[in-house]
């Protein structure tokens, strides 16, 4: 496995790895684990998690829980929580618990994502524990925290400001509780320190590390009217009696719907809510990419009205260069959260790009780190950048929204 593995020969690798499933042992998991899922090949990393999905319960499957949280790789902890979120033994679940309260956030954010999965009501007890250990540490309005909460309002339907809230409603409750029906669950404010949290185009930025990536290019100086009310319709047809002509519409472009002003607007009021111990960066892009700054900078004022003026002297210029700009975003350390902005789908030398491999990417690059990719999209740019930046999202644990 490990010669297939550093000549980067699937089938061999692959040959391999069905060698030692069917062995199953102890032994036979651990080398799986500790060759397969080193990071080294992505190919070989999702087969290996596919046949541990299958692995018949036993001795081996039993490695398999114990290494999940035992290992001392986040890459490998992540990837076999992933394998732990499809089985309902005890033991996956215990394990899945226990990395609630990983030291490392990607590991943490991933048993979050598992028992999101899940839904059990028996996780309900743990999800107020680990979101009450924040709160001692003074870390429940970080993105760990934001997830616990979305997690418990996906299992049970409600949501409370902190861990002692919830205590007094679930305990209880939790011997009779029945599930909402799918759908109903109510979204009530998804922070529990600020009732007002800093938010872009209405996503909360609730991560401490976070990178806003932004689409520059020519098409952003177009001007789009406003949408059309529901209700009405377009002139013409049959009108009865004296009816009067309706109105027309005031064709005059408006300025304050070009989407680069829109966009400006919009990240300016962010901006001057991010609170302190938020740190961030602005990265733009067209047929080039830039940065406020080479790093991550903390939300000061001096920091943020250094980011207001750079904002503010944005220009639409250019191509759609997604792939690059989110290969830039990605190389910031630590990061926890971006939010991707573009009205056009991505484009290079005057020809639309294949988006199947920048999301291949994306999905090869955030597969440890577990970074949210949140996207906004322009509805006049149509179904292909709509299609992208949804995939874009759904992969990577984000919110996607459309403006009009």
């Amino acid at each position: 496995l490990l010669n297939a593995i550093r000549s980067d020969q699937f089938d061999p690798a692959s040959r391999a790895v069905d060698s030692l499933v069917k062995i199953g042992t102890p032994k036979a998991v651990d080398a799986l684990v500790s060759v397969g899922l080193g990071g080294d090949y992505y190919g070989i990393e999702r087969y290996i998690g596919s046949k541990l999905v299958s692995l018949p319960a036993g001795e081996g499957f039993d490695r398999v829980c114990e290494l999940a949280t035992e290992d001392r790789r986040s890459s490998a902890r992540v990837i076999l929580t992933l394998v732990l979120a499809n089985r309902t033994e005890l033991g996956a679940n215990k394990a899945v618990l226990t990395n609630l309260y990983d030291k490392d956030a990607s590991v943490a954010l991933t048993s979050v994502e598992a028992l999101a999965k899940k839904e059990n009501l028996a996780s309900v007890d743990h999800l107020i524990e680990a979101l009450a250990r924040l709160e001692k540490v003074r870390r429940h309005d970080t993105l760990l925290g934001y997830e616990i909460r979305k997690c418990l309002l996906k299992i049970t339907g409600e949501d409370f400001k902190n861990a002692d809230d919830w205590r007094n409603f679930w305990a209880p409750r939790k011997d009779t509780y029945k599930k909402p029906p799918p759908g109903s669950a109510k979204k009530k404010g998804m922070t529990s320190v600020r009732r007002d949290p800093p938010a872009f185009f209405g996503m909360e930025v609730v991560a401490k590390n976070v990178v806003f990536l932004l689409d520059v290019s020519g098409s952003m100086e177009k001007i789009d009217d406003l949408p059309e009310e529901p209700g009405s319709s377009t002139p013409g047809g049959t009108r009865v009696g004296d009816e009067p002509e309706p109105e027309p519409k005031d064709s005059t472009p408006n300025p304050a719907r070009q989407r680069l002003k829109r966009v400006q607007n919009e990240l300016i009021r962010t901006i001057e809510r991010l609170p302190q111990d938020v740190a961030f960066n602005i990265v733009t892009f067209n047929h080039e990419i830039k940065s406020m700054s080479k790093g991550l900078k903390k939300a000061s004022s001096r920091h943020k009205r250094e980011a207001i003026s750079y904002v503010r002297n944005f220009e639409a210029q250019g191509e759609t260069w997604t792939d690059h700009a989110l290969r830039e975003a990605f190389g910031a350390p630590n990061l926890r959260a971006i939010f991707l902005l573009s009205d056009g789908a991505p484009r290079r030398d005057n020809q639309l790009l294949d988006t199947g491999p920048i999301l291949k990417w994306v999905r090869e690059a955030n597969r440890f780190r577990r970074v949210r990719l949140n996207t906004v999209g322009f509805s006049q740019a149509g179904k292909k950048l709509r299609s992208f930046m949804e995939n874009l999202a759904r992969q990577n644990n984000g919110e996607f929204i459309e403006l009009k």
